[in-house]
């Protein structure tokens, strides 16, 4: 018989390990522990390890979810947390910035930095102190193809841009400018960081920085989107050639129209001078109407038809905004916008043959010849004898009139509704002595033996009351009296550009001019100074070419006009030798040269 033997003892469970041992809340006996104490010895060793191993996955648990316990000493667990770190803009601006220091500009500033894709703009508000140019400039990855840059006025018309299919967008915007722009870039194609930056300008140093970093907006440049323009620019040279004087270019824009509303941009006439608009369609748009009006929306002037193109030229004695509203008759499309400035006084070098649109406030005879009496007191004039008519449209009032010997100067005074007069004065043998046109004012002056003459008026819109007053000029310089015609005509490209008189021509030079030679004056340019020359033709020669020309650099710049033309070139830290190139188109005379040199402007 087999012995029996005593059931094995269960051992004890072990303890569960530290890292897993829980620690919940004490278990009140109750039914479940009843369970238990009634469950056979055989079967608890296997549900007491059962139990441990339950207990040990729960525990593990949070535990996995939490991160287990770090020892002393082990580094803190990484977290997912943003950071506060930006694009730095300087790093795509810095090169070109640089460039644009050495040219002259000022520091950089950066507007905005960040990244991008198709459609995408950036942008900010900059105030531009009113005597200085802004360089604005957008520059890319080279993940992103094409960025355009745009600098837009208060009301949202564009004041310059940049749209050539390029990755590096540059605009330079000059006087005269609104005080506060937006400069914005548009990514046109691709994905990546843009930063946009400006820096301060000084106008002196305008070209060369714009040289420096390839930046448009200054003269005879594009807005890029009109590069691929058939024949625009050759169109823009043929139609400044035909009106003579000099022109700046201040505007270049491809602008939408439409027939249900016009579309409109913004632009300046300053008092002095004359701006230029040129509208050319592309082919989609059949015809145009072209207006300029001021600031209340009164039209001030219709553009003229030249074939498919529109133009305006309007010139003003006081400044103005003006508004140029473009509208299609049919059709929508695009048309190019040059608008172009002239330099001060250059009415008297635009052509006769072109229509010129003046823009002036209608006042009081009275109050104008009160205005003008005190612009001339204090310059040695003495009382003016006067005479007064009444201008029409469509003929002419004649005046006779006593003219001093020496140098006289003659005021053809409007009076409302008058805005837009003409005036000649002839000799007493019928010889022209000088032609003036203006709207609340014309000016001539007469040099020479003195005598009888007579002076013509006549109203180029509405017709209205004038005054004219003639005064003897304290100083007559030889050569003015010995080429009377040329005299005139180079007084009043003085005073077209501001107050002036006969003494302040008093070192003129009469110089031979003929159409089969090439008449060179030495010119030398001071430190920091500017020089202004201004030729004026006498009786006998039509057209006439003025070329200056830095010798040292073989740089010149070119302008023509029919009867009296006028150019101006500056020198910097050093003197710069220069030459005067006199070339006449037509005939054999001679003309009146002056040279006038004026100090350089400081940099802001």
């Amino acid at each position: 018989m087999r012995p029996r033997h005593p059931a094995p003892r269960p051992s004890p469970a072990p303890p569960p390990p530290p890292a897993l041992r829980a620690s919940g809340p004490a278990r009140a006996a109750g039914p479940a522990h009843a369970a238990r104490a009634s469950t056979p010895r055989a079967a608890r060793p296997a549900r007491a390890r059962a139990a441990w191993t339950l207990a040990a996955l729960l525990s593990a648990a949070p535990a996995c979810r939490a991160g287990a316990a770090a020892s002393p000493g082990a580094p803190a667990p990484e977290t997912l947390r943003p950071l506060p770190d930006r694009i730095d803009g300087s790093t795509l601006l810095g090169r070109d910035a640089q460039r644009a220091a050495q040219a002259g500009a000022g520091p950089l500033r950066v507007i905005g930095a960040d990244m991008v894709s198709d459609g995408d703009r950036l942008g900010a508000f900059v105030e531009v102190p009113a005597g200085e140019c802004m360089l604005a400039m957008a520059r890319v990855s080279p993940t992103i193809g094409d960025v355009d840059l745009f600098a837009f006025e208060d009301d949202g018309s564009a004041f310059s841009t940049d749209e050539a299919a390029d990755a590096r967008a540059s605009i330079l915007v000059c006087p005269p400018h609104p005080r506060r722009l937006y400069v914005m870039a548009r990514v046109m194609s691709g994905a990546g960081a843009v930063s946009v930056g400006v820096q301060g300008v000084p106008v002196q140093a305008a070209d060369a920085v714009a040289r420096a970093v390839g930046a448009r907006g200054r003269a005879g440049d594009e807005s890029g989107r009109l590069e691929s323009w058939p024949g625009l620019e050759a169109k823009v040279r043929a139609h400044r050639g035909a009106v003579g004087a000099r022109w700046e270019d201040v505007r270049r824009v491809a602008l939408p129209v439409g027939s249900r509303t016009a579309s409109r941009i913004g632009a300046t006439l300053d008092g002095g001078r004359c701006v230029d608009v040129l509208v050319s369609p592309s082919d989609e748009v059949a015809s145009l109407e072209v207006v300029a009006e001021d600031e209340t929306g009164r039209i001030v002037a219709r553009a003229r038809e030249r074939g498919q193109d529109r133009v305006l030229l309007l010139c003003s004695t006081i400044s103005i905004e003006l508004s140029i509203a473009v509208r299609s008759r049919g059709t929508q499309g695009l048309v190019a916008v040059v608008i172009g400035r002239s330099q001060p006084g250059a009415e008297a070098e635009i052509s006769g043959a072109t229509p010129i649109d003046r823009v002036t406030e209608g006042r009081d005879l009275a109050e104008v010849r009160a205005d003008h009496g005190r612009a001339l007191a204090g310059r040695g004039y003495g009382a003016p004898r006067v005479s007064t008519g009444a201008a029409r449209l469509g003929s002419r009032t004649t005046l006779p009139i006593e003219l001093p010997a020496g140098c006289a100067r003659i005021d053809v005074l409007a009076g409302r509704p008058l805005a837009d007069v003409l005036a000649e004065l002839w000799s007493d043998a019928h010889a022209l002595l000088g032609r003036a046109r203006g709207g609340a004012r014309a000016t001539l002056f007469a040099c020479g033996s003195g005598g009888p003459a007579r002076i013509d008026v006549e109203s180029m819109a509405q017709p209205g009351p004038f005054a004219v007053e003639v005064r003897k000029e304290p100083k007559a310089p030889p050569a003015l009296v010995a080429h009377p015609l040329a005299a005139a005509r180079l007084l009043g490209r003085m005073s077209a550009a501001g107050l002036a008189d006969a003494a302040a021509a008093a070192g003129a030079q009469a110089v031979a001019l003929d159409a089969s030679r090439l008449k060179i004056l030495p010119l030398q340019i001071p430190a920091n100074t500017c020089a202004e020359v201004i030729a004026a033709l006498d009786a006998g020669g039509a057209g006439v070419d003025l070329r200056l020309v830095d010798t040292s650099t073989g740089e010149s710049s070119l302008a023509r006009a029919r009867h009296v033309v006028s150019d101006s070139r500056c020198a910097g830290a050093s003197p710069v030798p220069a030459s005067i190139e006199l070339r006449l188109a037509d005939g054999k005379g001679e003309a009146l040269v002056l040279t006038r040199t004026s100090a350089r402007s400081p940099s802001p």
